[in-house]
């Protein structure tokens, strides 16, 4: 066995000298797994010793050896949930680049047209999955995990991998913002993730596709998992892991990718330089070859690979050691992945709504998209709760839905081999055309119920949520979750219940709020914060004020990783004028809070209020000895209790999702008491919310019948 001498975290040679250009991921991957572990780096830069010697496929035509696929598609319902003809034109892209038969052989340059081959390795589409199933080689997973979820978003599901190529498609890479995609080496030390893990937009020429990549990403990476490397791999290096030449020597088992008929590269290739020559002591002395898959060129330059590639891939096919890939093309394989035979699957119904846009306003149509998938659909049947049709048996039908509420879909799909059905409770929320909670409304994030009426957006570790002890006053608040390993560019939204601003039509509303941020480091922007409005039940949604980190959102003149508010001082007051456009008018006002990282600090957020005054001290909290339910539980009626001085107050009765069961509006006794009697009739939590003009507090009662 040889080892190359790429030790000490020196993949990094191929990802950090690039920036923006970098496409793979593979050798960024691959520290992680060495992770300045010498001999885990010898495991994995090595070329076994069966390897380095295969030569079946030196003399003459051998058979063709095919290996079977899974497409592992991990979406949310987005535009990384790409169609199964998209899926089919990065197979075709893969078969014609392996057979050498794609139709961009006729620009291999003169010089490397006799060594330009047919790799004679084939790609199918399995028709079985592990179970024997029928399964037409693609899987569906609805997970956020395809957002940067990497090697978790793998473990979501992965099929046999000594039978299977697994290739998994998600919307973004979590390791770098431009790493397209990255694979398994045949000796990596760790194989629970043995496959491919490819971004949705770079996966076949159309749809979603690029243009500019032309699919070969995935042909590059299949190379990589077939044992290939970059040809700008290996700048030789001593024992130290210091540098000797930057283009290797004449031996060309010591240049470049160890393959004798790939000329050294000093550094990947991006574009198309037809001219290029990086390294001049190779022997013989030749032009960069930018057209081989496994350099960095543009897809539409990349077009072939060599003979001694081609031996190299099919050694490790061959080779059924620890590091060999021989199971894939065994008969037995073949049998339990059914890649040889004609195998039509029953169909599995899923569906969504365009635009994902599932809370509309009362009388708002909607359109349906059938998803499903594994079979394809003949018939199908629709039934929408509450809808208007009711039914429908179009592909993507339309339906209206005249009265607020929450409904279910169900959608039954039919085919010759079988049927399935699938049904979303609770999945379309109906918003009556004018919202149950009218300003004055105060959120200081202190009311059970706000966990409810505000929507948080998290992806893993990072986005929105109440935060304890942290706050304006020392209290609660809201935080969105940055740090310096956020991807850069997320975007992580809060978003409101629905406001009723009539009563303020005529006097100029305003939202006010407090936030909290500082800068992680000097020469950066920061995070940014976006404020938006709708008034259509979040159908269209208009900019309202944008904050900027390093001017208008930061409220400290310091730069301190994961820094956190301690006092008031710390919290900034923002002031967004609501009389633009209809929102001074709206019966319906959503509000929406996106933050967008820049790999710098969370951003926190207190004492959101909607008035037509800036709100300028806090409302009072009442002590629990000061308000009182009696009894609590209750079999349906109770006594609200408090001193309000001589204020008048709103009591609320609010639901468990926060929507208004009922109000009432009362004045306190001469010695500013209330003893307000209250009757529920349906057994349930409640919230009960008593807010006026400096008070605001909410209490939770159990009614039981």
């Amino acid at each position: 066995m040889r080892i190359l001498l790429l030790l000490f975290g020196l993949t990094s040679l191929g990802i950090s000298g690039f920036g923006q250009h970098v496409h793979c991921g593979t050798d960024q991957f691959v520290d992680a797994q060495i992770e300045n572990n010498k001999e885990k780096a010898e495991l994995i830069y090595s070329v076994p010793d069966a390897i380095l010697n295969y030569s079946g496929n030196s003399h003459g035509k051998k058979a063709v050896v095919t290996i079977p696929v899974v497409f592992h598609v991990i979406h949310e319902y987005g535009p990384e949930n790409i169609s199964k003809a998209q899926i089919l034109d990065q197979m075709r892209i893969l078969n014609e680049d392996f057979r050498r038969r794609n139709a961009d052989t006729s620009k291999t340059r003169a010089i490397f047209k006799s060594i330009a081959v047919d790799c004679e390795i084939e790609f199918k589409m399995a028709t079985k999955d592990p179970a024997g199933n029928c399964t037409d080689g693609i899987t569906r997973t609805v997970s956020s995990l395809t957002n940067g979820g990497d090697e978790e978003a793998k473990q979501l599901i992965i099929w046999d991998q000594s039978k299977y190529l697994n290739i998994w498609v998600v919307k973004t890479i979590g390791r770098a913002a431009n790493i397209l995609g990255y694979a398994v080496l045949p000796t990596s030390n760790d194989k629970s993730g043995d496959g491919i893990i490819l971004r949705a937009s770079y996966v076949g020429s159309i749809g979603t596709g690029s243009a500019e990549y032309a699919g070969r990403t995935l042909t590059h990476e299949i190379g990589h998992y077939l044992g290939l490397w970059h040809p700008f791999q290996d700048a030789q290096r001593d024992a130290n892991g210091d540098p000797i030449s930057d283009c290797g020597n004449s031996n060309c088992q010591r240049s470049g990718d160890w393959i004798c008929d790939t000329p050294p590269v000093l550094s990947a290739s991006f574009g198309c330089n037809t001219s290029k020559n990086s390294c001049t002591n190779d022997s013989p002395d030749l032009l960069d070859q930018i057209e081989n898959f496994m350099d960095y060129a543009d897809g539409n330059c990349a077009n072939m690979f060599t003979r001694d590639q081609r031996t190299r891939m099919l050694g490790y096919l061959n080779n059924s050691g620890a590091f060999g890939r021989a199971s894939h093309i065994s008969a037995a394989t073949a049998t339990a992945t059914g890649i040889n035979i004609s195998n039509p699957c029953a169909p599995k119904a899923d569906f969504h709504v365009k635009d994902l846009q599932t809370i509309v306003c009362e009388g708002q149509p909607l359109e349906f998209i059938d998803m499903s998938w594994n079979g394809d659909v003949v018939d199908r049947i629709w039934t929408f709760e509450g809808g208007s049709p009711s039914s429908s048996t179009f592909q993507n039908p339309t339906v209206t839905y005249n009265t607020s509420g929450t409904y279910k879909v169900t959608l039954k799909v039919i085919n010759a081999q079988g049927s399935s059905e699938i049904t979303k409770t609770e999945f379309i929320e109906v918003q009556g055309l004018v919202a149950e909670l009218a300003s004055p409304f105060l959120e200081t994030f202190q009311s059970p119920f706000s966990e409810f009426t505000w929507k948080k957006e998290t992806i893993g570790a990072y986005g929105w949520e109440r935060l304890d002890n942290t706050g304006y006053d020392k209290s609660l608040s809201v935080v969105c979750n940055v740090d310096e390993e956020t991807p850069i560019g997320s975007q992580y939204s809060l978003t409101s219940p629905n406001f009723d601003l009539s009563l303020h039509k005529d006097l100029s509303p305003v939202l006010s709020f407090r936030t909290a941020y500082s800068m992680r480091q000097s020469g950066s922007a920061g995070e940014r914060v976006v404020i938006y409005g709708s008034n259509d039940c979040g159908e269209t949604w208009r900019v309202l004020k944008s904050l900027i980190g390093i001017t208008t959102l930061s409220s400290t003149n310091q730069f301190i990783p994961n820094w956190a508010p301690t006092s008031n001082s710390d919290w900034k007051l923002q002031i967004v004028n609501l009389d633009q456009s209809d929102f001074a008018a709206s019966t319906n006002l959503i509000l929406r809070f996106e933050v967008t990282t820049n790999a710098g600090n969370a951003v926190y957020i207190d004492d959101i209020n909607v008035d037509r005054n800036v709100l300028s001290t806090r409302n009072k909290r009442l002590d629990a000895t000061q308000f009182n339910l009696v009894p609590n539980p209750s079999e349906g009626q109770f006594k609200v209790q408090l001193n309000a001085q001589n204020e008048t107050i709103n009591i609320d009765v609010l639901g468990v999702l926060g929507q208004k069961v009922q109000t009432l509006n009362v004045t306190p006794d001469a010695d500013g008491r209330v003893n307000q009697e209250i009757s529920v009739y349906q057994s349930g939590l409640y919230f009960i919310r008593v807010h006026g003009k400096t008070l605001d507090f909410t209490k939770k009662i159990v009614i039981t019948k």
